[in-house]
């Protein structure tokens, strides 16, 4: 940094940044970290198979797709989605938590979300995709929307 216009900017910055108050790092940070989480965090494999053979599928591929198919059913919005191997990477288990609308029928939409979850995980996985049986999607309401 022999450019002084340059060492002037690290200095603004770095007063800028010791001036930043505990309060308003608490405010921001969890969506902060919730971004970082979600764009850093590294993602587990998840082994598929066709018919040329096996494949791996990153985890966060996989909620995503998830993700989108729940949110698509009314009354429905996935708030968190975990993915759950076993050996040699085979699916083992999925969490789906959603947030219902207000008097949506929680039963058939328990069933609703499993369908779309256990459909997202055959459409991708193929061969090595567990039963509808085998793999058990959780639905914890977590929240009621009006």
């Amino acid at each position: 940094m022999s450019n002084p216009d340059d060492v002037d900017a690290l200095t603004r910055a770095t007063r800028l940044l010791r001036d930043h108050t505990d309060e308003g790092w608490t405010v921001l940070s969890p969506g902060i970290l919730d971004r970082m989480m979600r764009v850093f965090r590294p993602s587990d494999p998840i082994r598929g198979r066709h018919r040329h053979g096996d494949y791996f599928v990153r985890c966060d591929v996989v909620t995503e797709q998830i993700r989108r198919a729940v949110d698509a059913l009314p009354g429905a919005a996935a708030a968190d989605i975990t993915c759950v191997t076993g050996d040699r990477e085979r699916l083992v288990e999925v969490t789906v938590e959603i947030a219902a609308d207000y008097g949506s029928h929680l039963p058939t939409l328990a069933t609703a979300v499993h369908d779309a979850t256990h459909a997202v995980v055959t459409g991708i996985l193929g061969d090595l995709a567990p039963g509808a049986d085998a793999v058990h999607s959780h639905v914890h309401v977590y929240d009621i929307n009006d």
